[in-house]
């Protein structure tokens, strides 16, 4: 008898739960790059959030090697390995799902650049890139993997 209300619990705690979840969006997790070619997932470091790259669409050249980092302007990381590569640092939650002081790598022209971000109501990750100003800028939606 004990064993049949267990039963009936936990399922109504995981719905009871459900909601609370959704009312709290986090960047936390794996997220794919519009290209659809790059997944990044997003991690706590520290009181802030960093993230790497985590797969590629395409993670070896041509020669069969794995893609390095070939376009860093630091000739010394250029043979850095694409996949594991930290391309997000900084970010610090300045409001409900918002994100900004963040600096965020782009290996395909070897550039930092300033960062923002924030969860859209839809769950998905809009990610402000830019330099100087937000402004001078571009903007990515990168969807959450499941």
């Amino acid at each position: 008898m004990m064993v049949m209300k267990i039963f009936w619990v936990i399922p109504f705690l995981v719905v009871l739960a459900l909601p609370a979840a959704a009312e709290n969006p986090t960047p936390i997790g794996v997220w794919l790059h519009p290209d659809k070619r790059i997944e990044i997932e997003i991690a706590p470091c520290g009181e802030r959030l960093c993230a790497k790259i985590v797969w590629l669409k395409r993670p070896n050249g041509d020669n069969g090697q794995a893609l390095a980092d070939a376009k860093n302007k630091d000739p010394a990381l250029r043979a850095r390995p694409l996949v594991g590569l930290n391309v997000l640092q900084g970010l610090r939650a300045v409001g409900e799902n918002e994100w900004e002081d963040g600096e965020i790598y782009n290996p395909d022209d070897g550039v930092n650049y300033r960062t923002r971000m924030s969860i859209e109501s839809n769950g998905n990750l809009r990610v402000r890139a830019f330099v100087l100003v937000p402004m001078l800028g571009q903007t990515l939606i990168w969807t959450p993997v499941q």
